[in-house]
């Protein structure tokens, strides 16, 4: 069996940089999110149209939360892999898979952790917490 803890903590530092630039995006697309509420607030439509009922505000909204969500849980895993703590391989494989369209680094990412996870004794050095 191989020692895998250098590529344990190689994809730990990757998932890390990913999802920071994911967090990134997330804090721009809600200041934009904020800018186009500011806009709809102040615009002149008919009949007038609150805030919370535009529909382009409300799927920017939810839009912001699952990147927000899905960069807390890929930072959360780049943690417990850099520090050796237990991990989910289900939860790593789902962040793998929505991370392979985002070329090039999420590409690597998802066929990084792909490879890595489908590894024999992947978590044999893991500590338990």
């Amino acid at each position: 069996m191989r020692d895998l803890s250098g590529h344990r903590k190689s994809l730990g530092w990757l998932y890390m940089f990913v999802h920071l630039l994911v967090l990134l995006g997330a804090g721009a697309l809600a200041y934009a999110t904020w800018l186009v509420a500011l806009v709809v607030a102040h615009g002149h439509s008919t009949p007038p149209v609150t805030v919370v009922e535009n529909p382009a505000v409300l799927g920017m909204s939810v839009f912001v939360l699952v990147l927000l969500a899905l960069a807390i849980a890929g930072l959360s895993l780049g943690v417990a892999l850099v520090r050796g703590r237990p991990v989910s391989k289900g939860l790593a494989t789902l962040l793998a898979i929505l991370a392979l369209p985002n070329f090039p680094l999420g590409t690597v990412l998802g066929i990084y952790s792909f490879w890595y996870f489908g590894q024999e004794g992947w978590d044999a050095d893991l500590q338990e917490a």
